[in-house]
């Protein structure tokens, strides 16, 4: 819950937030000796109360302009369930205590431990692909992606949904793009406020579901579509 910060912003009105040690805690937060959150990156090892710890016992964060998902009271998250924070941006509102950017994540005093999130936009023209699929394809070539299908230090294969409503991102040789970790968040078209798709690695492929998805691409076909795909730097998730 975004409460739990309450009491813990510095003189600029942010979040306060800095490195280890961890020398006391509040509110089961780890504390270092100026009374800033120690925050770290990941991989999550643990949540208590809707946030997300390492090994290490810090808060695991991501610099984010936006989130990838919103918790339980507002709490604005990365694609592997990071706390998403805006070092230095512009405080748009307050929500149980706690500053808000205009995108809804954390406006925190420092960067600290957290690595910054990896996006990229895109613009999406889809096609129908197959029977059931609707998307973008590189070989056989169906529909276009733009400016490129780069992302992540490797290529998108395919950006399909099928008619089960599921998404799916393959990258070129099926292996998980070299510079990210963990999932991917994909933004797509009306899809680009507080929901956004969370896809997880199986495999080959990146997946996830999202209720009309596949409809709602099929009345775009051959219209040009904003596409945002996020995911973690290697080595943090």
């Amino acid at each position: 819950m975004s409460s739990v910060f309450q009491g813990l912003l510095d003189a600029n009105g942010r979040i306060s937030v800095g490195t280890g040690p961890t020398v006391s805690y509040f509110r089961g937060l780890p504390l270092n000796a100026s009374r800033a959150i120690v925050v770290g990156a990941g991989p999550i090892t643990r949540f208590s109360q809707g946030i997300g710890f390492n090994a290490a016992g810090e808060v695991v964060g991501i610099q984010a302009t936006q989130p990838s998902d919103f918790g339980p009271g507002a709490t604005p998250y990365g694609p592997n369930g990071e706390l998403a924070s805006a070092p230095g941006a512009v405080i748009n509102n307050f929500y149980q205590g706690v500053p808000y950017n205009a995108n809804g994540v954390y406006c925190g005093s420092g960067a600290a431990g957290a690595p910054t999130i990896i996006s990229k936009n895109f613009t999406l023209t889809p096609a129908q692909v197959s029977v059931s699929t609707v998307g973008y394809r590189a070989a056989p070539a169906a529909g276009t992606l733009a400016p490129d299908n780069v992302f992540g230090g490797g290529t998108i294969a395919t950006l399909l949904v099928g008619d089960d409503d599921v998404l799916q991102v393959g990258p070129t040789g099926g292996a998980i793009f070299p510079t990210t970790a963990g999932n991917l968040s994909v933004a797509i078209g009306v899809y680009q406020g507080p929901t956004r798709i969370i896809l997880t690695w199986d495999i080959d492929i990146y997946h996830g579901n999202e209720v009309g998805l596949y409809a709602y691409l099929r009345g775009l076909i051959g219209v040009p579509t904003a596409v945002r795909i996020s995911a973690a730097p290697a080595g943090s998730a």
